[in-house]
């Protein structure tokens, strides 16, 4: 049998329809039809039944941190299904009444962790999102952070990411100033992002000290949010973390922050953020400085993916080189 990672786009959707099926003999379906929507880090299927039910079976990555990040993200969802005030995605339980699988599949690169999730309705905001989006952006967030700040997970033992330094995946090497690099990461750039990171991990411990500390979605922007029947409905609850409300909002915000609409976006999203729930911004400059330890983060992933950088590291230098003159 060919290695999986010698397989082409649509070899590799063929092993992870087999792994699919296999994962769904773990729950009391009957399935009509299975199709790929959605291949980038993990892998989507939706799924038809006979009873003319809908559902969406997600395929994770090969664990690369501990069952704790998946436990985390469906203990958390599995509550929010009961607040009436936030529509996001809903875990299935299996068989054996629980919430997510680790399933093998010949052919497969180690077990796939995978969750079957009620069907969202709608399609992505995306980047048609507008001012009235962001308003109910902002409200959606607020309602996340509202539920999180009450939530108690009882007795389970979860393991959310922590954003309390800059690289916060622990097993993230940074590559930013390795040779390799040199010719996107200039000695100029790197200065601007030695100074960027050195001031955000001081930030970020000072939050983690003082700061409330709750679940966080991690990664709420408009492609992870469904516009239906006048509401928006959220799913992608992945990179859930725990950390202080303001770095959730630095990574939400950060999203559109080329937008030629930004400040009306962001003025749209910050009233409906306060229609339910105070600002959590401490002080001018705080988001901006957030927003810019995320960029660090991100650059270094684009490296060491291998993707095209220049375009995004000038953009995100540029930002970083405008807060350190306005510190």
């Amino acid at each position: 049998m060919k290695p999986y990672s010698y397989l082409t786009e649509k070899g590799k959707i063929r092993r992870m329809h087999g792994l699919a099926q296999r994962a769904l003999q773990q729950y009391d379906l009957e399935v009509k039809r299975l199709t790929c929507v959605a291949r980038q880090r993990n892998t989507t299927f939706r799924v038809d039944t006979t009873s003319g039910d809908v559902f969406a079976l997600r395929i994770g990555i090969r664990p690369s941190r501990t069952e704790g990040d998946t436990a985390t993200e469906v203990a958390w969802l599995d509550a929010l299904a009961r607040d009436p005030l936030i529509s996001a995605a809903h875990p299935i339980r299996n068989t054996e009444r629980k919430l997510f699988t680790n399933v093998s599949h010949e052919g497969v690169p180690e077990q796939r962790p995978c969750v079957l999730f009620d069907w969202i309705p709608g399609q992505p905001v995306g980047d048609a999102a507008g001012p009235a989006d962001y308003g109910m952006l902002g409200e959606l967030s607020a309602h996340l952070h509202e539920n999180a700040e009450r939530w108690k997970p009882g007795r389970r033992r979860l393991e959310p990411l922590v954003w309390d330094r800059v690289f916060y995946y622990p097993d993230e090497p940074n590559v930013l100033y390795e040779g390799r690099f040199r010719r996107v990461m200039t000695p100029e750039r790197i200065e601007i992002v030695e100074e960027i990171e050195t001031l955000a991990a001081s930030e970020l411990k000072r939050l983690r000290r003082r700061a409330p500390q709750m679940m966080l979605h991690g990664g709420l922007q408009p492609w992870k949010v469904h516009l239906h029947g006048g509401r928006l409905h959220v799913f992608d609850f992945e990179d859930v973390m725990r950390g202080a409300p303001v770095q959730d909002l630095a990574i939400t915000l950060s999203y559109n922050r080329q937008h030629p609409e930004y400040d009306a976006l962001l003025g749209s999203f910050v009233e409906g953020y306060r229609s339910i729930r105070e600002w959590p911004v401490e002080y001018a400059g705080q988001l901006l400085l957030l927003m810019a330890a995320r960029s660090v983060m991100l650059i270094n992933y684009i490296l060491r993916m291998g993707f095209t950088a220049e375009e995004y590291v000038a953009i995100a230098v540029g930002q970083m080189t405008e807060i350190l003159e306005d510190a």
